[in-house]
């Protein structure tokens, strides 16, 4: 008997944490387009009052997201000389929030003050449509993976009994 409880404590444990994965994923995703619009809201800001080097800007920013403070890195190297391209890691970013972001490094610092404002304005709507998109997607779909993991889980549990 406790070895058929074992197996469903497993089961459903099992569920749960695949649920789990699902959100945090979904989490990420947000954290991460939650912090490019940080950036991007720095550097108008930026551009609009203190008209300071984008290295400085950039290296001065604290970002939570592990894989943007990667690309900003990545970025200021780029700056510093130290890589040739303009190149940024994908990691876990789905297709256009990597064209996206792409997209943002390369306008940094291309064209006179006014263009860049128009072009940071484009992409700031851009992506505060992708993280609303996100956040949609990690407050509902998170919510409904862990419980649907967890029911996934009791099903398996209870069949393998």
């Amino acid at each position: 008997m406790s070895a058929r409880l074992f197996i469903l404590f497993l089961c459903v444990a099992a569920g749960t944490l695949c649920g789990y994965t699902i959100l945090l994923s979904y989490k990420r995703n947000y954290s991460y387009l939650d912090g490019v619009c940080g950036m991007i809201s720095a550097l108008k800001q930026n551009l609009s009052y203190k008209k300071d080097a984008v290295h400085i800007v950039l290296g001065g920013l604290s970002l939570s997201n592990a894989q943007l403070q990667k690309n900003v890195n990545e970025y200021l190297g780029y700056l510093g000389g130290q890589s040739e391209g303009r190149t940024i890691s994908r990691g876990f970013l789905p297709q256009a929030t990597y064209d996206g972001v792409t997209d943002l490094f390369e306008a940094i610092g291309g064209s006179d003050e006014s263009s860049q404002n128009l072009r940071l304005e484009a992409l700031s709507v851009r992506f505060e449509k992708l993280k609303s998109d996100a956040e949609t997607k990690y407050k509902s779909m998170g919510a409904v993976a862990v419980k649907l993991g967890f029911l996934i889980g009791l099903g398996v549990g209870v069949l393998a009994l």
